[in-house]
Protein backbone atom coordinates (compact mmCIF):
# COMPACT_ATOMS: atom_id res chain seq x y z
CA UNK A 1 0.00 0.00 0.00
CA UNK A 2 1.26 3.49 -0.15
CA UNK A 3 1.71 6.12 1.82
CA UNK A 4 -1.67 7.90 0.74
CA UNK A 5 -3.68 4.50 0.71
CA UNK A 6 -2.42 4.16 4.84
CA UNK A 7 -3.49 7.16 5.61
CA UNK A 8 -7.09 6.87 4.00
CA UNK A 9 -7.85 3.82 5.83
CA UNK A 10 -10.96 3.66 7.89
CA UNK A 11 -10.34 4.43 11.40
CA UNK A 12 -6.78 4.76 11.11
CA UNK A 13 -6.66 8.01 13.04
CA UNK A 14 -8.91 6.40 15.51
CA UNK A 15 -6.64 3.73 16.12
CA UNK A 16 -3.40 5.96 16.74
CA UNK A 17 -5.78 8.12 19.20
CA UNK A 18 -6.22 5.12 21.46
CA UNK A 19 -2.98 3.65 21.17
CA UNK A 20 -1.36 7.05 22.64
CA UNK A 21 -4.18 7.01 25.25
CA UNK A 22 -3.35 3.60 26.00
CA UNK A 23 0.41 4.09 25.73
CA UNK A 24 0.17 6.83 28.26
CA UNK A 25 -2.33 5.11 31.05
CA UNK A 26 -0.07 2.43 31.36
CA UNK A 27 3.09 4.16 31.46
CA UNK A 28 1.09 6.23 34.69
CA UNK A 29 0.17 3.17 36.48
CA UNK A 30 3.49 1.36 36.05
CA UNK A 31 4.86 4.37 37.33
CA UNK A 32 2.25 4.52 40.53
CA UNK A 33 3.01 1.06 40.82
CA UNK A 34 6.82 1.56 41.19
CA UNK A 35 6.05 4.07 44.03
CA UNK A 36 3.76 2.31 45.61
CA UNK A 37 5.66 -1.01 45.99
CA UNK A 38 9.33 -0.64 44.73
CA UNK A 39 11.32 -3.72 43.96
CA UNK A 40 14.86 -3.18 45.38
CA UNK A 41 18.00 -4.33 42.66
CA UNK A 42 19.38 -7.80 44.40
CA UNK A 43 16.78 -9.17 46.30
Amino acid sequence: MSREELINVVGGAKWGFWTIIGSAISFVLGFIEGIVNPIKCGS
